[in-house]
């Protein structure tokens, strides 16, 4: 694993709004205090939140979305990618991996956070299938499909277009180094 000495950027994955604030705010915290920029990559639109029957589910996402970005602000966090896929629906497909591997493929970190893909029978909360689906996906999307220029091909046009508008050049197929995931 990597000294945070030596790391510059994280990307934490989550499959809904607050998990990040369940889980790992704090250490994200410290990470933000040492200079590391994180980025927060959430994967659902958080419509299932909530107890409120009255409130609507698009509301109840957005109000979801505002909370995770006002929370992410007060530990260090400005960069929030919602990727908007339907809160408990959420599988381990193609294109999670593919709208994963992009994320990767633009931020480049050099540690990624991401929920364990298994099921733990002494902390059920945390096996949430949502959970345990973005945890498969994101370690799928690091290894084998973010560092393959010919997994997703079709991002590669993307890719070559953002930075052309951005002005940046080098590789957006790989991570910087990843070797960590926690």
């Amino acid at each position: 694993m990597l000294d945070d000495s030596e790391v510059g950027r994280i990307l934490v994955t989550a499959a809904h709004p607050d998990d990040v604030d369940f889980g790992s705010a704090g250490t994200v915290a410290g990470w933000t205090d040492a200079g590391i920029d994180v980025v927060y990559c959430i994967v659902t639109d958080g419509d299932a939140g909530g107890s409120d029957p009255n409130m609507s589910r698009a509301d109840m996402a957005t109000l979801r979305h505002a909370e995770q970005t006002a929370a992410a602000k007060h530990v260090g966090v400005h960069d929030l990618r919602f990727l908007g896929y339907p809160d408990g629906r959420v599988e381990a497909s193609l294109g999670l991996r593919k709208d994963l591997a992009r994320v990767i493929r633009q931020v480049r970190p050099d540690r990624l956070v991401c929920p364990s893909p298994e099921r733990n029978y002494q902390r059920l909360g945390v096996s949430h299938p949502d959970h345990r689906a973005v945890g498969s996906a994101a370690l799928d999307a690091v290894y084998p499909d973010a560092r393959n220029q010919f997994a997703f091909p079709e991002l590669l046009a993307d890719e070559a277009s953002s930075r052309g508008r951005c002005g940046k050049s080098g590789s957006a197929a790989a991570p910087r180094r990843t070797t960590t995931w926690t």
